[in-house]
């Protein structure tokens, strides 16, 4: 079951992620196209790392399911794919 997110935890990921997007549009042209990619893996490795293997596998399958449905998440608002994020 989902827990509530806590409004601190909610406004420190959407500042962390505000500011990783602007790092993004600073980058070189030749690198801003492997952003994307380089972010998967450090976010990746970072869900692993925090939640171990399998419950990082399920997250993702989540992901995967909401992005196979074309629900691209916004940019800006985080969105929920376990009780232990924002």
């Amino acid at each position: 079951m989902m827990g509530t997110p806590d409004p601190d935890r909610l406004v420190e990921l959407q500042r962390a992620m505000r500011l990783i997007a602007d790092a993004v549009e600073g980058l070189p042209d030749e690198c801003r196209d492997l952003a994307g990619n380089a972010l998967l893996n450090i976010a990746a490795e970072a869900v692993a790392q925090d939640v171990g293997c399998a419950e990082a596998g399920r997250i993702f399958a989540r992901l995967g399911d909401l992005l196979a449905r074309g629900l691209q998440p916004p940019m800006a608002t985080p969105i929920s794919l376990t009780g232990f994020d924002a």
